[in-house]
């Protein structure tokens, strides 16, 4: 695999992430923090549906316990 330096931090980074994706620092030097799902259930009877709602991960603790069990609150997202 072909490596170049991030712009950042001076270290080596696959030249693929510039070429494909425009980055031009490595993902050490990334301040963009995980993303996570929760699943919700929509409709009624037996015209039901689920749809993953994807948040930034202090979005998505607001919504989960301790044992990380999903808690009411995200029927309006």
């Amino acid at each position: 695999m072909e490596m170049i330096k991030c712009t950042r931090c001076k270290q080596d980074m696959p030249k693929l992430r510039l070429t494909q994706y425009g980055y031009d620092f490595c993902v050490n030097c990334s301040t963009v923090g995980t993303k996570r799902g929760i699943p919700v259930m929509k409709g009624s009877g037996d015209h039901t549906w689920t749809e993953t709602v994807i948040m930034e991960e202090d979005a998505y603790l607001k919504h989960v316990d301790s044992e990380n069990e999903i808690t009411f609150g995200v029927e309006d997202l």
